[in-house]
């Protein structure tokens, strides 16, 4: 580097240089062909994938659908099955299968009856509670688990009773 010449940091940017670029009248036109010229190539691309997704064209080697029917008509010149008859009679109707196993009744309803004022309906482990009931006039069931139900009375000689409805706990 001699003396006379100025230190690259020294140099300030010209016209052609940086962000602040000033485009010609060229410049756009090229940028504008350029945009036309991709819009066109994608509305060409996409032409020839939908028709490359159409319905596939039917050759010899497959059976048309109404001679895989048992249909068998005439084709015609353009190598399309003619139209297909009427439809023959119905077959005898076949045994019946085995019976399948009982289902699962899905809700269980769970009764109790206490006379000493405090009541506890229990689901079975594999079951979740799904409400209770304390019966008319009572106060609003206990929830002490996900598998039990209490019901209290304000007297504790009164008779109480409490139902409650268990389902089946999903496998998790």
């Amino acid at each position: 580097m001699s003396e006379g010449e100025p230190l690259q940091s020294d140099r300030k940017p010209g016209p052609d240089a940086g962000p602040g670029k000033r485009r010609t009248l060229s410049d756009a036109w090229l940028l504008g062909g350029l945009g036309a010229f991709g819009l066109v190539g994608f509305a060409l691309a996409f032409g020839l994938v939908l028709a490359g997704t159409g319905t596939p064209r039917q050759t010899a080697e497959q059976p048309s659908a109404a001679s895989a029917q048992g249909f068998v008509g005439e084709v015609t010149p353009s190598g399309r099955p003619g139209q297909a008859g009427p439809p023959g009679e119905r077959g005898p109707v076949g045994p019946a299968g085995p019976r399948g196993p009982a289902g699962d009744a899905g809700i269980r309803i769970v009764r109790s009856e206490c006379v000493t004022g405090n009541c506890t309906a229990q689901c079975e482990p594999d079951e979740v509670l799904l409400t209770a009931h304390c019966g008319v006039g009572r106060a609003q069931a206990v929830y002490p688990t996900e598998h039990s139900a209490l019901c209290r009375s304000p007297r504790s000689t009164a008779k109480v009773e409490v139902v409650a409805a268990c389902v089946k706990a999903s496998a998790r």
